[in-house]
């Protein structure tokens, strides 16, 4: 039986943050994951930072994520592919304007900066940009990191700080200790006993969450990712509109992600995912009536990945109610790029802090402090 103070059951993003944040502390932690670290969702995106689409309950949740993301890459070393570019929200229809109105409300009560730009101050900003984007909203915020490198990342320096790791555990089971304080989670071929336990299973959390009597609602998602060949760099911020996000990698490529839909259904027996070839073809269509240089590039690669929102699009952080010292963390949108965030709030709900309980906010304009 392996021990730890605390275990973390997932290795996506939010866990792997977890982990280094409480590593970073002098904990005892150990995580654990049903495969390898985010080889799903937290794996699969785009890698996008933007902070304009958000919801106004959990944008200081972003905020604070983006504060975490820039301290990984630029304060404690660990090589996420983070680069804080800037971004633009482009509209392309007159009834997305109000859109544009919202985000620089929120922005400017969060007192972020924001600039709003009218059609012929989006192309003198982004020459390159296509006729049919008719306003932005511009924020200095916006980035991206590399979604192949950065939770493993995040983990490695857990791992280099004490924190244990363990592939291929599918935890089935979590039961009281019945020689301590803490719990035994069980897999088919380990067990481990904890103190406190963190849920930080994506998609599949709600799983092992109902067996402890918490229901959380998840829609499950089959968002695409495209990738072009590698071109001489032209793109200078993130782009977004309401359907799709782009951005140029620092090595060249074109990634597009969002739009229509892939294949998948996680209730399968081979939980098969897969691109739908008329998708793509609408996101790219979509792509390049944004940026209409990118047809001149070649499609090299393009996958689906599940991905898990709540129904108000904001994270689910709190105790289970009739097992203390066990704890969930569900993103519920854009959860790659707010994962860090979530993870130092499930950590402050660990703790007996306060923390963003969205229990608490539902139907309010902003999240508590």
């Amino acid at each position: 039986m392996k021990q730890t103070d605390y275990l973390i059951i997932g290795a996506g993003i939010v866990g792997c943050s977890a982990a280094y944040l409480l590593a970073k502390e002098g904990k005892k932690v150990t995580v654990v994951d049903k495969s390898y670290p985010c080889n799903e969702a937290s794996g699969v995106n785009a890698g996008g930072m933007e902070l304009l689409q958000q919801p106004p309950q959990s944008l200081p949740l972003h905020i604070l994520a983006a504060e975490l993301w820039d301290m990984f890459q630029n304060q404690d070393g660990i090589d996420c592919g983070y680069h804080r570019t800037g971004g633009l929200y482009c509209v392309l229809r007159e009834e997305d304007l109000p859109m544009l109105d919202a985000q620089e409300e929120r922005f400017k009560k969060n007192n972020l900066p924001i600039e709003r730009l009218n059609k012929a101050q989006v192309k003198e900003k982004i020459p390159y940009i296509g006729d049919e984007v008719i306003a932005a909203n511009f924020s200095p915020m916006s980035g991206y990191s590399n979604p192949l490198k950065a939770g493993v990342a995040i983990l490695l320096k857990a791992k280099s700080m004490g924190c244990e790791f363990y592939d291929h555990q599918f935890i089935k089971k979590i039961e009281p200790d019945p020689d301590g304080e803490g719990y035994i989670a069980y897999s088919d071929s380990e067990q481990f006993c904890a103190k406190k336990i963190l849920i930080t299973g994506g998609i599949r959390s709600p799983w092992l969450l109902e067996q402890m009597g918490v229901h959380i609602e998840l829609e499950e998602k089959h968002n695409m990712i495209t990738v072009t060949e590698k071109a001489p760099h032209f793109i200078d911020y993130t782009i977004t509109t309401p359907t799709m996000t782009m951005k140029q990698t620092a090595e060249g490529s074109i990634l597009i992600g969002g739009g229509r839909e892939g294949y998948g259904d996680l209730n399968t027996n081979d939980k098969k995912k897969d691109v739908s070839i008329n998708g793509l073809c609408f996101n790219v269509r979509e792509a390049k009536n944004i940026i209409p240089s990118i047809q001149k590039l070649n499609i090299l690669r393009s996958w689906s990945g599940f991905e898990g929102f709540t129904p108000e699009r904001l994270p689910y952080i709190g105790e289970v109610e009739k097992y203390h010292g066990i704890y969930y963390a569900v993103t519920g949108f854009c959860g790659y790029c707010i994962g860090p965030g979530v993870a130092a709030h499930a950590i402050k709900c660990m703790n007996g802090e306060a923390y963003f309980d969205v229990n608490l906010i539902k139907g309010e304009e902003s999240c508590p402090e």
